[in-house]
């Protein structure tokens, strides 16, 4: 097992994985969020292609096979991509009930990215739930039960579907990270990739978040997770709120300093 989550933002989807792989007793580290590219990609013809992310939790057979079909199914492969398409192809998958699949799709004549979650109900169909950012919830995971227990508690404070595609990857890093850290059958790092809506690709670069995990910002995250969790967790003691507070003021002092006088 291991762990799955989709968000849907204010400009688009973002998929968030472990990257632990099991097979029988042996456990490896490998990709677990996987691009497959549509026909209007090898065209060269549009600015903008459709786009289609896959990732899931469970079988990893079955979610490879979901992957290999969608990429070699001929509602993908046309250069002429429609969401119908895609779905009718999606629905022609067979998962089993020992894996869940997560999808990112952009269809490129679409404004929209939509957010999938696709599983094999108990009579064998296809089932394929939709996230909007209009939705009561916008997001999904699943995985290992543990795991995805703590993403849901986590998520109910600090997710939203207003946050920015950018934002949430900082987020996620750190939800995943706690989701990971107490869960045996999940493992480092967090994967991340994500589909923008139409339009907001270039906006997104030009106020682009610094990355929290590399260089002198590494852990910044966390720590702000960590005070944040701490603020509406009624089981931790003020002691370790304040101990958490501190940790984090150090840690932006740090950045502080390293910022305005680089060596």
């Amino acid at each position: 097992m291991t762990i799955a989550a989709g968000f849907r933002c204010f400009d688009g989807v973002l998929l968030a994985t472990d990257s632990e792989h099991t097979v029988g007793q042996s456990k490896y580290k490998a990709q677990k969020i996987f691009e497959v590219r549509c026909g209007d990609f090898f065209s060269g013809a549009i600015p903008e292609c459709s786009r289609m992310l896959v990732a899931g939790a469970g079988d990893n057979g079955a979610i490879s096979e979901v992957v290999e079909s969608l990429g070699n199914s001929e509602e993908v492969y046309t250069q002429s991509v429609t969401f119908e398409g895609i779905e009718r192809a999606i629905r022609r998958c067979k998962l089993g009930k020992g894996a869940t699949v997560l999808i990112g799709v952009k269809v490129y004549t679409e404004r929209q990215a939509r957010l999938l979650r696709v599983e094999e109900d108990d009579y064998e169909k296809i089932r394929i739930t939709q996230f909007w950012p209009t939705s009561e919830y916008s997001c999904t995971f699943t995985g290992t039960e543990v795991a995805e227990s703590i993403c849901r508690e986590i998520s109910y404070w600090l997710y939203s579907s207003g946050l920015p595609v950018l934002s949430m990857r900082e987020i996620a890093k750190h939800l995943l990270g706690r989701a990971i850290s107490h869960s045996l059958y999940c493992d480092f790092p967090v994967q991340i990739d994500y589909l923008f809506d139409t339009g907001c690709a270039q906006l997104a670069r030009d106020i682009a978040l610094p990355d929290y995990g590399k260089g002198y910002l590494c852990g910044v995250h966390t720590l702000l997770g960590n005070a944040f969790c701490g603020c509406v967790d009624p089981t931790v003691s003020d002691e370790r709120f304040e101990k958490s507070l501190q940790s984090l003021v150090d840690k932006l002092r740090e950045v502080r300093n390293d910022t305005l006088n680089p060596k």
